[in-house]
C-alpha cells in the first residue's frame, strides 16, 4: 500500500501536515518498502493559509496512510474526504524505523488502523 510521510528534515516524521516541507511517498508491504516519490512545498506564511492543504492532499492521492507529527482540523477533514488515515504514532521517529514497523505489522497481527488501510488498498488496487 502507498503511504505519505510528512517531514521537514527528510530523516524523521517531524512535520505537521499543513506545514510539511516534504511529503515522501513509499510503497509498503509485508516484504519491505520502496521509495516512490517526493513532493516539496515552498516555505512561507503557513499560519491561517488554508490553501496550503490542497497541494499536499493532491500529492497524497492513492495513499492509504499519512504518517504525520500532527494534523489540524482542516487537514483531518481533507484526509477523511480522500480516505487517507492520519497516523501520529510515529511522530518524531526516524522514517526507516516507522517503515520497518509498518512492514513488521503487516507480517503478523496488524492493529485495526493498519488492517483497514490494507483492506482499502486491496479493494481499490487488486479487486477492481
Amino acid at each position: 500500500m502507498k503511504i505519505a510521510i510528512a517531514t521537514q528534515d527528510l530523516a524523521r516524521i517531524d512535520a505537521h501536515l499543513g506545514w510539511a516541507r516534504h511529503l515522501m511517498i513509499y510503497e509498503v508491504d509485508a516484504e519491505g518498502y520502496c521509495y516512490l516519490d517526493m513532493a516539496t512545498f515552498p516555505t512561507g506564511r503557513q499560519d491561517g493559509d488554508h490553501s496550503k492543504l490542497a497541494p499536499r492532499l493532491k500529492a497524497m492521492e492513492g495513499c492509504q496512510l499519512a504518517l504525520v507529527a500532527d494534523v489540524g482540523p482542516d487537514g483531518e477533514f481533507g484526509l477523511a474526504r480522500t480516505h487517507v488515515i492520519p497516523i501520529r504514532k510515529f511522530a518524531g521517529e526516524p522514517i526507516a524505523l516507522a517503515l520497518e514497523a509498518l512492514r513488521d505489522g503487516m507480517r503478523g497481527q496488524p492493529p485495526l488502523w493498519l488492517r483497514q488501510a490494507e483492506q482499502r488498498y486491496r479493494r481499490e488496487n487488486i479487486d477492481g
